[in-house]
């Protein structure tokens, strides 16, 4: 019981990362190879926190998101400000997560480690925690999604230059999406921190940026539970394949191959997951039996 819930916490986490990369993939219409780098950031900002400062774990997971959103402007501000295109922004990304990683495994200040890394934390995410945490993050991003804000970001992603015309900042639509994006992997971060009690630079590499991307495009871009529903499903497929040893890893990126080449737009493509169905199911049975009393 103890290694399945240790995947579903691992779940949970991924989730909360997608969440947020969703809106900004999805929905804005920016792809990132780095935000690996947020993860770290906010695992390292919680952890501090908490071991040094005796902050609780949840303002900790907090300030884990306020640092890493913070830092999503060093990168956000230069790159949409200037109407870059979409791939000048991914690799810029690519370059500042990467750069971000070397910079902290260099840093040998006690409260980082250097490449040793950051240990001896409280193993303070827990099962309830993680489940409640990233329900939040998902209800979050499904708001945005529907909300104003989240039909302004479909435009300046369809049609950027009519949105523009009609009085849209595009900047400040873009630089919110990577912010709130940055916010929910910090606090993902902090999660990841608190669950291992252990953390080095090296583990968030460009691997685990391609990851939470991957999750998002076979979830659906335009979708915000499809995206989790897929992580979900990434996350457990390697640990399903594990007996066959050195297989598991070609057969997982052929599940991906053949889910891309079958339905390229994703699992839930545009739909979400809703509980709508399930309820009428419940009304109608209960109205059934009433009937027949």
């Amino acid at each position: 019981m103890g290694y399945i819930e240790g995947i579903m916490i691992s779940a949970c986490i991924n989730i909360v990362c997608v969440a947020g990369l969703a809106i900004l993939t999805g929905y804005i219409g920016l792809f990132s190879m780095g935000h690996a780098c947020f993860l770290c950031l906010g695992a390292y900002t919680a952890g501090i926190l908490t071991k040094f400062y005796g902050v609780p774990y949840f303002i900790a997971l907090f300030g884990g998101g306020v640092v890493a959103g913070a830092f999503s402007l060093i990168i956000g501000v230069p790159t949409l400000r200037g109407k870059m295109s979409a791939d000048c922004f991914t690799i810029a990304t690519f370059g500042f997560g990467e750069a971000t990683r070397v910079v902290m495994a260099n840093v040998n200040h006690p409260y980082v480690g250097g490449a040793l890394g950051l240990s001896g934390l409280d193993s303070s995410t827990t099962l309830p925690k993680a489940i409640v945490i990233a329900l939040i993050a998902v209800i979050f991003a499904r708001n945005y999604a529907k909300s104003q804000h989240g039909k302004i970001a479909i435009a300046v992603r369809d049609h950027a230059d009519a949105s523009e015309l009609i009085g849209v900042n595009i900047f400040h639509e873009k630089l919110k999406a990577l912010i709130i994006s940055a916010f929910f992997c910090g606090v993902a971060g902090g999660m990841m921190a608190h669950y291992y009690t252990y953390i080095v630079p090296n583990i968030f590499g460009n691997t685990m940026s391609t990851n939470l991307l991957t999750a998002v495009v076979l979830g659906g871009v335009c979708s915000i539970t499809g995206p989790a529903l897929a992580t979900s499903v990434l996350t457990a497929t390697p640990e399903v394949l594990r007996f066959l040893a050195n297989w598991r890893l070609p057969i997982y990126g052929l599940v991906l191959i053949l889910t891309m080449r079958l339905r390229p737009e994703g699992l839930m493509g545009y739909k979400e997951l809703s509980l709508k169905p399930i309820i009428n199911l419940v009304k109608k049975i209960t109205k059934r039996q009433e009937t027949g009393k």
